[in-house]
């Protein structure tokens, strides 16, 4: 589940000096709503935050909630109710009809920040983590707030009992969250569990004057990118402002530079038909990617399917959606669309239904 952390992750290290903070954690949704259970928001004392549960409509309103949670350090509900409070809804401009529930605890400095540095260290190292947070309690010894994470590293912290739920939960392959209830000596707990998973890693390989804009909108994703190219001119980090991390390589020496197995994504627009193929040759043999395009027309992806003996594999080619792009920003706008929608597993069509 990619929860948008990114933007977490720098807020956390600007702040991470000062004593408190407060987290706001989506922990359940009715109906049509912006982001799901799970997602993130965190909040300074002075007002300042990073990530949001909604449009921009609700963020305003839940500053008000954590200065409460701020001052009295206990957890609190809130719940908007889109569908039946007709006064919040023209109260706060929504337009959205769902219901949103939150939970937002006082994380504090002097207790490590509770799960926040482990689970920014394994997006950081892209090690998918499972975190359970406690939203609503009956029990003394687990409270709402508690917390436990755990990653596929064997690194974990927080509740013994959480862990030990972590252990015995199974997620289905089509959702990143779920909700269990444990059962405890002194009263009951439900739980919400999430699968963490790491940020997509995108690697494009050439660094011509199309790859900018295509690196502009993955590195503005919070994705993780890799450019790469031969050709010393193009391979320069000054051309891809970001976090976008440049390699001057020539393809076949590219996987020595590269972890591919960091990476889920690749997109071959290099403009040269024998980089080209072998480009293609490194991502088809040794590494298991999700996507893999190649810019150009359906023939020019045939012909390189064909020389590397994969007529059969999975190449998207003329890479992107059909949206009637032309110029190089809209060219790119198609491709990184056709991409977030596979990594997704989704059609990429409209959501409109006429």
């Amino acid at each position: 589940m990619h929860l948008g952390l990114a933007a977490l992750n720098s807020f956390y290290q600007q702040h991470k000096l000062k004593e408190v903070l407060v987290l706001a954690t989506v922990i359940g949704t009715q109906g049509s709503t912006y982001r799901k259970p799970g997602a993130m928001m965190l909040i300074s004392a002075g007002g300042e935050y990073a990530g949001m549960i909604s449009g921009g409509c609700l963020e305003a309103d839940l500053l008000e909630h954590a200065a409460t949670v701020f001052r009295t350090g206990e957890p609190k509900h809130v719940t908007y109710d889109m569908y039946a409070d007709e006064q919040l809804v023209w109260s706060l401009g929504l337009g959205c009809d769902g219901v949103i529930h939150l939970l937002l605890q006082r994380l504090e400095r002097q207790r490590g920040f509770a799960f926040l540095p482990l689970l920014f260290d394994s997006q950081q190292r892209r090690v998918p983590a499972v975190m359970a947070l406690v939203t609503r309690s009956q029990s003394d010894s687990l409270p709402a707030g508690c917390y436990a994470l755990v990653n596929n590293a064997g690194e974990s912290c927080g509740s013994e009992a959480l862990l030990r739920c972590i252990d015995d939960h199974e997620f289905q392959p089509s959702s990143r969250h779920a909700d269990t209830s444990l059962v405890l000596p002194d009263g009951t707990a439900d739980v919400l569990m999430v699968d963490i998973q790491p940020v997509p890693g995108i690697l494009i390989c050439g660094a011509g004057p199309d790859a900018v804009p295509v690196v502009k909108l993955i590195t503005g994703l919070g994705w993780q990118c890799i450019v790469a190219d031969h050709r010393s001119h193009y391979a320069r980090a000054g051309r891809f402002p970001g976090a976008a991390r440049v390699i001057h390589s020539r393809p076949g020496d590219l996987a020595m530079s590269v972890t591919l197995a960091d990476i889920d994504a690749a997109v071959i627009m290099s403009h040269n038909l024998e980089h080209d193929f072998s480009y293609l040759e490194m991502c088809l043999s040794t590494a298991d990617l999700s996507y893999i395009g190649i810019l150009g027309p359906a023939a020019r992806r045939k012909k390189l399917l064909e020389r590397v003996d994969k007529k059969t594999a999975v190449v998207f080619g003329p890479v992107g959606l059909d949206i009637g792009a032309e110029l190089p920003e809209s060219i790119a706008l198609s491709v990184v669309a056709e991409i977030h929608a596979v990594l997704n597993q989704r059609s990429g069509g409209s959501l409109t239904n006429c």
